[in-house]
């Protein structure tokens, strides 16, 4: 029996993303009619460095519903992380189950073999040489690996977040020596910040996600609002008053006093938008910033840690659970009471996940109060 992955935040799922789903398993199921689907997902924080328009336990639901088999969760260490460690995170997570045949990802040029290339060309030393360089005259991240491809390759690099996405996919499963195949398709038309935009702003947007999983968000809307970053702001000040400059040198996305900056910005700002606003520059996008102000509301560290456990969100009834627990390489949570076989480290990234679930409640319109250990696994027939 072949297993398909997918890595996806589902933030929330719409249309589009049922349209990439068609693509990746209709072809597959050609050939393997019985077909495992897996995915993995952002817990209550996202890339963008802001909490998910509802809790993952929701979006755990909206999965299962479109047709995956069994969810897990990408810790929060790696979901908010620029895209070299969200995929090294989630690759790693999904190589160590070891019931994973293949990754289907959505791209922009939907073309594995080119995005191979460059992905081998972003592992030279001539590349990182460039890369450096650019980031030594303060060009911001994205703009310096662009260019530092396009030097390397002598041809235009198509720009584009899922392009990137898929290159750092390609890098993570060599980097593990993965038997899991890469396989890209045309990523679909619509977009999740396009629709969560149209939310903030009071429309209605029903027609364009699948009905189980509007029903599913809508409640979430009637019944806690809508989360904003902003509501973290006094938190944010709170932490920026209080903690000693060492502090913020650990921090992820802090260098080179940026936190001066951030500080200097916050004393004629209230709300993270607002500070944000200020303070943003040609080096200092708009996006790095916000992910520097949640890690610091979050207290994410810099480094990377592999993996130390996988967690389980939800599943379907069917054999696929226990094909994982005979087959993963590293400790499965299933629930949080099994914690005494975990290393001091895998409980370390657990509680950080389990207190930042209590901060993403307050970034609710409506206070949102929730319990990790009062949370029980989505399961479906």
């Amino acid at each position: 029996m072949k297993t398909i992955a997918i890595i996806a935040e589902y933030n929330p799922l719409h249309n589009g993303h049922i349209q990439h789903l068609q693509k990746a398993f209709f072809d597959s199921c050609q050939t393997f009619p019985n077909l495992q689907k897996v995915a993995i997902i952002s817990g209550n924080f996202v890339q963008r460095g802001e909490p998910a328009i509802c809790d993952k336990w929701l979006r755990t639901r909206m999965a299962l519903l479109a047709g995956f088999d069994l969810v897990l969760e990408l810790p929060l260490c790696y979901a908010t992380a620029s895209a070299e460690n969200f995929a090294k995170g989630a690759i790693s997570i999904l190589d160590a189950c070891g019931i994973i045949d293949s990754l289907c990802f959505g791209s922009e040029l939907a073309d594995i073999f080119t995005l191979k290339n460059y992905a081998k060309t972003s592992q030279s030393e001539n590349f990182d040489a460039i890369l450096q360089d650019n980031l030594k005259k303060g060009l911001s991240y994205p703009t310096a690996k662009t260019i530092a491809i396009e030097k390397t390759m002598s041809t235009e690099f198509p720009v584009a977040p899922n392009n990137v996405l898929g290159i750092e996919y390609i890098k993570a499963l060599t980097a593990v020596n993965s038997k899991i195949v890469p396989y890209t398709v045309a990523r679909s038309a619509g977009s999740a910040k396009t629709l969560r935009d149209s939310l903030k702003n009071g429309e209605n947007v029903s027609d364009k996600m699948p009905t189980f999983a509007w029903k599913i968000l809508n409640e979430s809307i009637q019944n806690h609002g809508l989360p904003s970053l902003d509501n973290l702001s006094k938190i944010f000040h709170y932490k920026l008053r209080t903690n000693p400059t060492e502090f913020f040198a650990d921090i992820l996305d802090i260098s080179e006093g940026l936190q001066n900056r951030l500080i200097k910005n916050a004393e004629n700002n209230a709300l993270i938008s607002e500070i944000i606003a200020t303070a943003k520059t040609k080096r200092y996008t708009f996006l790095r910033l916000q992910r520097a102000i949640l890690h610091i509301i979050l207290d994410v560290k810099k480094g990377y840690t592999p993996p130390q456990y996988i967690r389980i969100l939800g599943f379907k009834k069917s054999q696929i659970l226990k094909q994982l627990q005979q087959q993963a390489k590293l400790p499965i949570i299933i629930n949080l009471s099994q914690q005494e076989n975990l290393s001091s480290t895998a409980k370390t990234m657990l509680n950080a996940e389990i207190e930042s679930t209590k901060i993403y409640g307050l970034a609710f319109d409506k206070n949102l109060q929730i319990n990790e250990y009062k949370k029980s696994l989505v399961v479906l027939p």
